[in-house]
């Protein structure tokens, strides 16, 4: 296995951090932090909207139970 790479000299394997890729690398991570901050913020907004959704079904149910206690259905069981 060492054979396959006995050609990379340790002294070349270095890798030189340029002004270059540093600024690569700060946008990247600029970005993954954005990316990070939308995702987290759009789960808020998904459990906020289900919460206000469940509110509204509940609302919805208890209005109902309350005109059925009012009109009671005619049907009578046997």
């Amino acid at each position: 296995m060492s054979l396959i790479f006995s050609y990379v000299k340790y002294s070349e394997a270095s890798f030189p951090m340029t002004g270059q890729y540093t600024a690569l690398l700060l946008i990247t991570s600029v970005i993954w932090v954005l990316l990070w901050l939308g995702y987290r913020q759009n789960k808020i907004n998904d459990e906020l909207k289900k919460k206000e959704k469940d509110e509204r079904i509940n609302a919805k149910v208890q209005r109902r139970k309350k005109l059925e206690s009012l009109y009671p259905s005619s049907k009578k069981t046997v």
